[in-house]
């Protein structure tokens, strides 16, 4: 039944070569019958030593000294497919390596691959000297007869020239040719359009099987018990993102990295400002399909997969619960451009891009749900190495045309983690693309009557309505599974390179069931299906026994304030959250907006920086709550007639001479007098401790400490 469904789903041009599930193993299996190459590059610091260096790696897997092409990267020659492939592990296990990878040929499909689709105006030209990029474009505009506008320069002496508005796709590939033969031209990209990653789907679907232990799933749980709760920050590369309640407190500082102001569909071009006004074409200007004309909310769904708040009460789980957000906007109304995105990966990775300011939170984890056909570009494959170089791991979907994924970008870019989607029966969705560039395969839902991905979202159809949770399915879906599990790699072993999470995501992942179609097409869905708990558990944890941040096991605290009294409590209880935001507890409380992890009670401690419950005490007059985690401050509440205990209500440290142990930060408690008698409020967030201060609130202790990064 399995198999008769996925054969109707795939394309008719593959529908014949399908025999036990799919038949196309031969096309993406490589051969072991003959000599193979790997290509591999090296971190630029090594730059003047790179051919020794080389040759020593080469040394070091049994190779002959390599060759060395123009682009800097190195070829090997090695027996066969099997050692090839054994070569490139190793390679990447080393820190002086940045990439390093099979060079497989995928075989050509019988049917045509869809059209590389650029942006219509628009030539990346890289200049030899920047200082001639006014005269160049000058020049080219008199031998071509084009009018050519120099619009910017960008990183890597890459000069910006926009065409008039009627410009031909053939008279754009002329000039392209024009300006490549061109002395002060030493390379000449029409550039590409990029689309986010994803097939909507209207159907809610409540559970999260993509995080259980089902064929399908990846089993988060698991990994969880392992994981340190550290805050590993990923950027999501995407369309922006909205303001939504299981997101809120995970947001970092991003940016728009979206130039053109047609694309951008917010007013203006590069800014600060990373929210998701929409990427609604209205107009259809560029529809190709029956959902274009709303807003997508992609970034907002993909983020949600990642980090979405875990333990509050409401909403989903996020993969990676205590991971932070940095949203870099390169996506809106039509997409993207390919320069637009390399851009987001150099500045969300920490490199400096000409216009922009630095990032002030560079992310070890980039997340890129978007793609278009055609090769990775010398730009893009320079942004991808730019941000290997900087210690971050590239997370990119595979695409979702049911096709090689070799033929999308930046999906075929060296050195960056491919993932296929896969459905709930562990077998490859039948919109997912495959192939040898694949590192491997994600729960990214399916069509029929199988789900999709539940995720945050925005209710607004074209402009912002209100937050909402909604199941999508695509590679895009796939994607942030990986990313979040590479974030909770990380926090045990911060130091792992790209390359060696990589080898560790494609060594612990599940094999595919028995009789599935990936399983017939060995290397077809990269090397299996992800598990976090055992790709977690082929971390070794490199934290002190001291840090706190090796603790398991959060809880969320939303703070609460009540409008008729001005009082504020903390709450990690999902029954009596919802039971005071409806005032059957009393009084008016809603949510403040702020909220902080404390470790939960089945958290794992150790002695030298003992976590203990925190009791939580309501005075009589007035109604103001206080927090503690010493037990003699719990005890002396408990004497005292004027408080009012109501038990333990999560675990935290207690502060020592030195302040909070390593790994911890305090939460202080904060008084004030007013009508109603004494006022508290336990405050992490510095902003708002200053803001208090200011008006007239005094620091009454450290109530207790919680985790760094809440």
């Amino acid at each position: 039944m399995v198999k008769q469904w996925a054969a109707q789903q795939f394309p008719a041009r593959l529908a014949t070569t399908m025999l036990a599930g799919l038949a196309f193993s031969a096309a993406v299996a490589p051969s072991i019958a003959s000599a193979a190459t790997l290509d591999f590059k090296l971190s630029p610091e090594l730059k003047g030593r790179e051919q020794r260096i080389a040759n020593e790696l080469a040394l070091s897997v049994g190779a002959p000294a390599p060759t060395r092409s123009a682009n800097g990267a190195f070829t090997l020659t090695v027996l066969d497919a099997a050692k090839a492939a054994s070569a490139a592990a190793a390679l990447r296990e080393r820190s002086s390596v940045l990439w390093a990878q099979v060079a497989a040929t995928d075989a050509p499909l019988a049917g045509k691959a869809p059209e590389i689709e650029y942006h219509g105006r628009m030539l990346a030209l890289t200049l030899n000297d920047s200082s001639t990029a006014a005269a160049t474009v000058a020049r080219l505009a008199t031998k071509t007869g084009q009018a050519l506008t120099l619009k910017r320069m960008t990183a890597g002496n890459r000069a910006m020239v926009v065409l008039s508005a009627s410009t031909t796709p053939a008279s754009l590939a002329a000039v392209a040719v024009a300006a490549a033969a061109d002395t002060a031209v030493s390379n000449a990209e029409r550039v590409q359009v990029m689309r986010h990653q994803w097939i909507p789907n209207d159907t809610m679907y409540v559970q999260q099987w993509a995080l259980g232990t089902g064929v399908g799933g990846i089993r988060a749980a698991n990994a969880w018990d392992l994981t340190p709760s550290g805050s590993v920050t990923v950027a999501v590369i995407d369309t922006g993102i909205r303001s939504h309640p299981d997101l809120d407190a995970k947001r970092m500082a991003g940016y728009d990295m979206i130039s053109n102001l047609f694309i951008a569909n917010d007013g203006n071009g590069r800014d600060g400002d990373p929210t998701d006004g929409g990427d609604y074409d209205d107009a259809l200007d560029c529809s190709s399909g029956p959902y274009d004309f709303m807003s997508s909310w992609h970034g907002t769904h993909v983020a949600g997969i990642i980090a979405a708040s875990t333990n509050n009460g409401t909403g989903m789980a996020g993969v990676a619960p205590n991971a932070r957000i940095v949203p870099v906007r390169a996506l809106g109304r039509c997409g993207g451009t390919s320069e637009d995105v390399a851009d987001s990966i150099r500045w969300a990775a920490g490199v400096r891009v000409p216009g922009a300011p630095d990032n002030p939170n560079p992310a070890k984890v980039l997340n890129l749900s978007l793609g278009g056909t055609g090769p990775c570009s010398v730009n893009m494959q320079s942004a991808v190495d730019g941000a290997l170089a900087r210690g971050a791991v590239v997370v990119v979907a595979a695409g979702n045309d049911a096709v090689l994924a070799s033929g999308f970008s930046p999906a075929n870019c060296n050195g960056v983690v491919t993932v296929a989607a896969s459905n709930l029966l562990g077998d490859l969705s039948s919109f997912s693309n495959f192939g040898s560039v694949i590192s491997l395969s994600a729960p990214g839902g399916d069509s029929g009557n199988l789900p999709g991905i539940i995720s945050t979202l925005n209710g607004g159809i074209t402009l912002p309505g209100v937050p909402s949770y909604a199941t999508y399915m695509g590679t895009s879906m796939a994607a942030p599974h990986v990313a979040g599990v590479v974030a909770l790699m990380l926090t045990r072993d911060p130091t792992l390179t790209p390359g060696q999470v990589l080898n560790r995501l494609r060594l612990s992942a599940r094999a595919f069931p028995s009789g599935s179609d990936c399983a017939a097409a060995v290397g077809a869905c990269g090397t299996g299906l992800l598990d976090a708990a055992t790709a977690v558990a082929s971390v070794s944890s490199t934290r002190a026994p001291a840090d706190m941040s090796d603790a398991r096991d959060r809880t969320r605290l939303i703070e609460l304030r009540d409008g008729l009294t001005g009082r504020y409590a903390l709450i990690n209880d999902p029954v009596e959250l919802s039971q005071m935001l409806a005032g059957t507890r009393g009084g008016a409380w809603t949510r403040t907006g702020f909220a902080m992890d404390a470790f939960s009670f089945t958290g794992q401690f150790n002695v030298l920086a003992l976590a203990q419950p925190v009791c939580r005490a309501r005075l009589v007059n007035g109604g103001a709550y206080a927090y503690s985690a010493r037990t003699e401050d719990c005890q002396a509440y408990a004497a005292n007639l004027g408080w009012a205990v109501d038990g333990m209500a999560f675990q935290a440290t207690f502060p020592n001479s030195f302040g909070c142990p390593v790994g911890s930060a305090p939460a202080y408690e904060m008084l004030i007098r007013d009508a109603l008698g004494y006022n508290l409020r336990t405050v992490l967030d510095t902003a708002e401790f200053n803001r208090m201060a200011d008006a007239g609130w005094a620091v009454s202790r450290i109530a207790f400490c919680v985790p760094a990064g809440s």
